[in-house]
């Protein structure tokens, strides 16, 4: 008894003065208080996917908060602006601005090639940039000029772009400080990039799991307490990154378009998504304890709405007030030296030359072995004469902003979906191809659907109008259509997401779908600016139509 009375006298002799040492006085009184740990704040807030979308736009989005969405005019870079000051004034954490990128699209991208985005966004207050296959959509020589007019320090963990015009324009990534708490950036590009702009002389130098572990490595032995990567590569894709990689503590994405309401967690791993166009900026606060590690409890996010409830910056308004005052009524993006004849006639009663063209070319950019779009994915309702191929143009024969969307798709489901086109020979739904010849014989028993009380479409009279079906193969010969096949093909967004004219087969039986998020407008406008002339050539026997 007498030994425990001397070793506890001991342990408290060791143990009192350590803990006097980190105690303090409550004011006014002699009482001990223990020193709080020491921990570390950091605000990350911004955009991904704006677009070129400077000026605010109607859209449809929660402003109040309720649950409700409701048009109202939103976005703008000048609003975006006064965000970005206001958290910076009024939060004492250290704040960083980031975009997630594909910010260089549309007007200002064809007019001002990126000076008038990259500058008012420097203005703005952006500060880290990861590109977007977007940045690149006029190559890189083009957009290395752009970043002449920012301040951003840019990212580009996954290219290579030594001896490109991009060399010592961005770091593979980067670690800064906040008040004490080191922080390391990496970025994440698209695994489609080589097909979906114009990369040229920059190469992907890897999977985005085989970066994302090699920067999350990196940046851990460089000394990096928090790692957040900035990605260009869609919410799905990010989850599975988070998912997979080990060591990322935030995920700040793009190209998907979506905001989610508030961070997901993945593990240890807080993803969110920039979203488009801009009617909200994304903010994330973050805690971490005295080694830098994220206290997931504490984090917060928020969609705060740009609507007009925020007023405008003056100056970054009047910048691109100056900018709008340049604008020509149309941006000449190519030329034509044939007309376009985007007559519901002639693109609803046989081949169209314009939407040959549009398929062969979205065939050689997206390397696929199939083409099918929609008649009625083609607007413009009119014949366009020869001469310049506007912005305005392109955009009315592309009404819809549809996106191009690749999968595959078995040889059989090949079939019953040109007889879907054949039955609807002179309507919105008959297919034009690329890469595939197929004849129909509209004497012959139409294909006939039945929609069940859940929606969902099934065939009830199979059809027997397609009669012959070739497919370009990879030695540049026409073979027949083999059934047992899987061919990879490229659609719309209409056919493949919404079942749009009763195309179910894209929903039901495609593996590996892939939104590409190119529009046909911005497909055309990239195949216009690198090849300047345009000209839809003579039908080539790609659907033949027996009456």
């Amino acid at each position: 008894m007498k030994t425990k009375r001397v070793l506890a006298a001991l342990v408290l002799a060791i143990v009192l003065p350590l803990l006097l040492a980190s105690c303090t006085r409550a004011p006014g009184t002699d009482t001990p208080v223990l020193d709080a740990p020491k921990t570390y704040a950091l605000t990350i807030i911004g955009t991904a996917d704006l677009q070129g979308m400077l000026e605010p736009l109607v859209m449809k989005l929660d402003a109040d908060g309720d649950g409700k969405e409701e048009e109202v005019l939103a976005g703008g870079i000048a609003r975006i602006a006064t965000l970005i000051r206001q958290i910076q004034d009024e939060t004492e954490n250290p704040v960083v601005v980031v975009s997630a990128g594909d910010d260089l699209m549309n007007r200002y991208f064809h007019t001002f090639k990126g000076k008038a985005i990259f500058g008012l966004m420097s203005d703005a207050g952006y500060e880290l940039y990861a590109f977007g296959n977007h940045e690149f959509d006029k190559g890189p020589d083009v957009l290395a000029a752009a970043l002449d007019s920012t301040d951003f320090e840019c990212i580009c963990t996954d290219l290579a772009v030594e001896g490109t015009p991009l060399e010592g324009r961005c770091v593979p990534w980067l670690i800064k400080d906040y008040d004490g708490l080191s922080v390391g950036f990496f970025s994440l590009m698209t695994e489609g990039f080589p097909y979906v702009t114009s990369g040229k002389s920059v190469e992907m130098t890897g999977t985005n799991l085989e970066t994302a572990h090699r920067a999350v490595r990196e940046l851990r032995d460089a000394g990096a307490q928090l790692v957040v990567g900035l990605t260009h590569v869609g919410y799905e894709r990010d989850l599975e990154i988070a998912r997979s990689v080990p060591g990322i503590d935030v995920i700040f994405g793009g190209h998907s378009h979506e905001y989610a309401k508030s961070a997901y967690r993945m593990g240890g791993t807080i993803v969110v998504n920039g979203g488009e166009k801009g009617p909200y900026l994304v903010r994330l606060d973050l805690t971490t304890n005295e080694f830098g590690k994220l206290d997931l409890a504490s984090v917060r996010s928020e969609l705060i709405p740009v609507t007009d409830a925020v007023p405008a910056d003056e100056d970054i308004e009047a910048k691109l007030a100056a900018y709008q005052e340049q604008f020509p009524e149309a941006i000449v993006l190519g030329q034509t030296e044939v007309p376009w004849d985007m007559t519901k006639e002639t693109l609803r009663q046989g081949e169209s030359p314009v939407a040959n063209l549009v398929n062969d070319r979205m065939r050689d950019k997206f390397r696929v072995d199939i083409v099918l779009n929609n008649a009625g994915a083609f607007r413009g309702k009119k014949v366009y004469q020869p001469g310049p191929v506007t912005d305005v143009m392109l955009h009315e024969i592309d009404e819809f902003s549809n996106y191009a969307f690749s999968m595959s798709l078995q040889g059989r489901y090949i079939l019953e979906v040109l007889e879907r086109s054949a039955a609807s020979f002179g309507g919105g739904g008959l297919l034009h191809a690329a890469g595939l010849r197929y004849v129909v014989d509209l004497t012959r028993t139409e294909q006939e659907l039945t929609q069940g009380p859940d929606g969902s479409w099934s065939v009830s009279v199979p059809g027997e109008r397609v009669v012959e079906v070739t497919v370009l193969d990879a030695d540049g010969e026409w073979r027949p259509l083999d059934p047992d096949r899987d061919y990879t093909v490229l659609s719309n967004s209409f056919i493949v997401q919404h079942e749009g004219d009763g195309y179910f087969w894209f929903k039901r039986y495609a593996t590996n779908p892939e939104n590409t998020y190119s529009t046909f407008y911005s497909i055309l406008a990239e195949i216009a600016c690198n090849e300047g002339v345009l000209n839809p050539e003579a039908p080539d026997g790609r659907l033949t139509a027996v009456q």
